[in-house]
């Protein structure tokens, strides 16, 4: 090859790569700024496939792979099959495989935490269709505020989708979305033919094949907060599960909307969900539900209930809506009563006792002899096949016994429904979505919503719309990827290394932390003459298996 051609080639690939890297690294900021708290100072950026969370698990889970799936995915995020294979010793005859894996998280803004579907059902509203607009979770408030012809607080501007929608004035009798939790394009790309259903209604739908996760975190409480109330971090301040800040040589983990004891801090959630001002809108008169397995979910999606305060009209007085969550201790559905409530008919779900109902119809290979050890196992029924037929039968009798029997779907008023459906998310967490057990899951899953479907079709007929959806997606097994784990202990130790060793256990140079957010302590910084660009270096020196963990740390003013 003659070298003006190679020198011409080198500079067409250098470009591309300076590109690739623009682009990465643009949307990246993007989602930070859409998300930044008022005393956020720097923003953690991992490299690819990284884990930064607060630990990982003390034991492990032996997950099942079958070879043809697993090359797929590592084809599709560039990993090398000939490295796996060796590293885990795969004799490349064998189809299946086993393989001891320990966690795997999400947060970051890399396309297997942000890329996630939307389906919209709704005939009488929407022209169906495969659409390549770009969408983020907050968009799906202000189209069915469109739908609903009320306009709320926290509108975006949807004109450029003006084209899905058809002209009706009629209202649906109701609206329920659906949250598959972990469920991003990552789950049903490893799985291709697992979701018939879903496949399918992507022809009977509008159907966005690029939704996004456009803020930060990639969380659970940020993606369902961005659901209900259509406002991104930046204004919700729900920007995190949980946030972390270091106490006289341990780390305090604060819980989003925790306040003191058992009670509920709803102040935390700072501006309106669409369901707080529809109902409040139409007099308390449409019925709300939110149903997820965890308070961050619920509390998102619904809103304030009766604790609203941010009406326009503060003669009317918002009333308790039905929010409610799992109680893994006592095991069964709960809420906070200052301001939600729990259908009569939902609190008659014992969580072992539907367990033991269920188990001799159920082909599950979870298994637990007594309450105590069902207790211990909490979080591998959260990823079995019982908890996805406990969030559909609770969600669908929640409907009957406070809509349809109290004929509530007649008033003109549109319900909304929210339920997140669990087992995704936990046996993404325990074996990883690659695995055969996320596979049948997410065929369990599926059934599931083709249920729910026809419940709705069977006594709403086509007054309704179902929203389908994820709160965000989730990174490979570092097994798979070959990727790093930094513990929020491991973080706090090396930054500790700037400080004299006698103060190390007393102070921090940082106030708080996330996953991506840092907060500074100037105070301790000034004292001990610590500069931002210090503390930066550090991070940036922070390795893991001898590799580099952050690609990059941008301050504040970078963004």
């Amino acid at each position: 090859m003659p070298a003006i051609i190679k020198r011409y080639l080198l500079i067409i690939l250098s470009i591309f790569s300076l590109c690739t890297s623009c682009t990465w690294e643009s949307e990246y900021k993007e989602a930070a700024k859409r998300s930044l708290q008022p005393d956020t100072d720097l923003i953690l950026v991992p490299h690819p496939f990284n884990i930064f969370d607060k630990h990982s698990r003390e034991s492990i889970t032996l997950s099942h792979y079958t070879q043809e799936e697993i090359k797929n995915i590592l084809k599709e995020y560039n990993l090398s099959w000939e490295e796996l294979r060796d590293s885990w010793k795969w004799n490349e005859e064998e189809q299946s495989f086993e393989k001891e894996v320990n966690y795997t998280s999400h947060y970051t803004q890399y396309s297997y935490d942000t890329n996630i579907p939307i389906w919209i059902y709704g005939p009488k509203w929407f022209y169906n269709g495969v659409y390549a607009d770009k969408i983020h979770q907050q968009h799906i408030a202000s189209l069915l505020s469109k739908v609903l012809n009320f306009s709320f607080s926290n509108l975006l501007d949807i004109q450029y989708l003006s084209k899905i929608f058809k002209t009706n004035s009629e209202k649906p009798k109701i609206i329920v979305t659906i949250v598959v939790d972990q469920g991003g394009q990552q789950l049903y790309s490893a799985h291709p033919n697992s979701f018939p259903f879903l496949k399918d209604l992507k022809n009977k739908s509008v159907y966005f094949k690029n939704g996004r996760v456009g803020h930060l975190e990639a969380h659970t409480a940020v993606g369902h907060a961005a659901i209900g109330t259509g406002a991104y971090p930046i204004h919700t301040r729900a920007f995190s599960n949980e946030i972390y800040s270091w106490s006289k040589g341990t780390i305090d983990v604060h819980q989003v909307y925790q306040g003191i004891g058992d009670k509920i801090n709803l102040d935390e959630l700072k501006v309106a969900s669409l369901a707080d001002e529809w109902d409040l809108y139409q007099n308390n008169e449409p019925i709300v539900i939110s149903q997820c397995y965890a308070a961050r979910a619920s509390i998102g999606m619904a809103g304030h209930g009766k604790d609203f305060r941010f009406g326009k009209d503060s003669s009317l007085k918002p009333d308790a809506d039905f929010v409610y969550w799992e109680n893994t201790k006592d095991l069964k559905w709960d809420t906070y009563l200052n301001a939600f409530l729990v259908p009569d008919v939902v609190k008659k779900f014992n969580l072992y006792d539907f367990y033991k109902e269920k188990e001799k119809i159920t082909n599950s290979s979870f298994k637990a002899k007594d309450r105590l050890e069902f207790l211990q196992k909490i979080h591998f029924f959260q990823a079995s096949e019982y908890q996805v037929l406990l969030d559909g039968e609770s969600i669908r009798s929640a409907i009957q016994k406070e809509i349809l029997d109290k004929r509530r779907h007649l008033d003109d008023k549109t319900d909304l429904v929210y339920v997140t459906l669990k087992a995704t998310d936990a046996v993404g967490h325990l074996y990883g979505w690659e695995s055969e057990e996320a596979r049948k899951i997410l065929s369990v899953t599926d059934k599931e919503i083709e249920t729910i479907f026809g419940f709705l079709k069977d006594n709403f007929q086509d007054d309704f719309v179902l929203v389908v959806t994820a709160d965000h997606g989730a990174a490979p097994m570092p097994e798979v990827s070959n990727a790093s784990f930094l513990s929020h202990d491991q973080f706090f130790e090396e930054l500790s290394i700037l400080l004299p060793k006698e103060v190390r256990e007393e102070k921090s140079i940082v106030r708080w932390v996330t996953h991506s957010h840092i907060s500074l302590n100037r105070e301790v910084m000034k004292e001990y003459s610590i500069t931002e660009d210090q503390v930066i270096e550090k991070l940036e020196n922070i390795q893991v298996n001898s590799k580099p963990f952050f690609r990059k740390i941008w301050k504040r003013n970078d963004l």
